[in-house]
């Protein structure tokens, strides 16, 4: 693995936080990033989100403030609650409270140590919960980060042309101390499930299903991006005032109808809605003459239909 990584295309002053876990991918990713100040003028510091959800939380965020002083690296440490509800998932709440997190901080790019593994590993999550090929286009190498606060910023994930293989020979090659997280070995998570039992499995009958799983993620992004743009020329003809042009919106066949509404939900901006969600509002559509007949509420908002247009309050 080099020690150097093709660098965003950012201002030279550039603030870079770097998600830093402690363990050997996040550690890996803050080195190199250290290593990169001197000659690209970025500012680089870590954060630590203390998830407060395993007995050796302290201990870890005590390594990762030690690490940080050691290479010079400003520190942050933020305590989040994670959502433990029943019927909930603890990953994704996790995952939820973390982004909070680095939505708050000072800093125009968030670093995350996602590597190949953790992509090809995301596009097998995405297929078994029945996504598209926006979910199975995975994690981008670079995307907005929605904030409220501060303003526009990215996440930036420049080891997913990397294996965890590749990262380990890099630490071992460089002396990195990192973490161990007992509970990434816990299969009762279908992350770690897919990790330890069905990627092993698949590599038994199938040469660098990583790589190959990797390159599928590339083309669903192709193929996301295709339905994108097909979705803004439609929300372009469907523009009217603030809202949608509900019988242009009723011309469209049902599969270009589900692109430019999933689009246009996306671009409130809301998390998209599931498959029969969406359904839902086809119909509602299709079925409605009036603001009587059609009321859709999706994560807090409502999307009515008043004469001809069609507006999310």
């Amino acid at each position: 693995m080099r020690n150097k990584l093709p660098l965003p295309d950012t201002p030279r002053n550039c603030r870079i936080c770097v998600g830093f876990s402690g363990g050997l991918d996040s550690t890996v990713l803050l080195h190199l990033l250290a290593a990169e100040r001197a000659s690209s003028g970025l500012a680089v510091s870590a954060v630590h989100v203390h998830h407060g959800l395993n007995l050796q939380a302290d201990a870890w965020a005590r390594h990762c403030r030690a690490v940080c002083r050691q290479w010079q690296v400003p520190f942050h440490l933020r305590r989040v609650i994670v959502n433990r509800a029943p019927r909930t998932s603890l990953e994704e709440e996790a995952r939820t409270a973390r982004y909070a997190a680095f939505s708050a901080l000072p800093a125009d790019v968030m670093a995350l140590a996602h590597h190949a593994d953790d992509q090809a590993e995301t596009l097998l999550l995405q297929l078994l919960r029945g996504a598209g090929p926006k979910g199975l286009s995975a994690m981008a190498s670079l995307k907005p980060l929605v904030r409220a606060i501060l303003g526009p910023a990215a996440v930036w994930r420049p080891l997913l042309g990397f294996t965890r293989v590749e990262l380990e020979s890099y630490a071992q090659r460089h002396q990195l101390a990192w973490i161990d997280d007992d509970s990434n070995r816990d299969v009762r998570f279908k992350r770690n499930f897919v990790r330890h039992e069905l990627m092993p499995l698949l590599a038994h009958g199938f040469p660098a299903p990583v790589a190959t799983l990797a390159r599928a993620a590339r083309h669903q992004a192709d193929a996301a991006a295709l339905a994108d743009a097909l979705a803004d020329i439609d929300l372009a003809g469907a523009r009217a005032g603030a809202g949608l042009d509900a019988i242009f919106l009723r011309s469209l066949e049902d599969v270009r109808l589900k692109n430019v509404l999933r689009r246009w939900i996306e671009l409130q901006p809301l998390r998209p809605p599931s498959e029969a969600r969406l359904l839902a509002l086809v119909r509602a559509l299709r079925q409605s003459t009036n603001d009587t007949r059609l009321a859709w509420h999706h994560e807090g908002r409502v999307v009515r239909r008043t004469k001809r247009l069609l507006h999310c309050e």
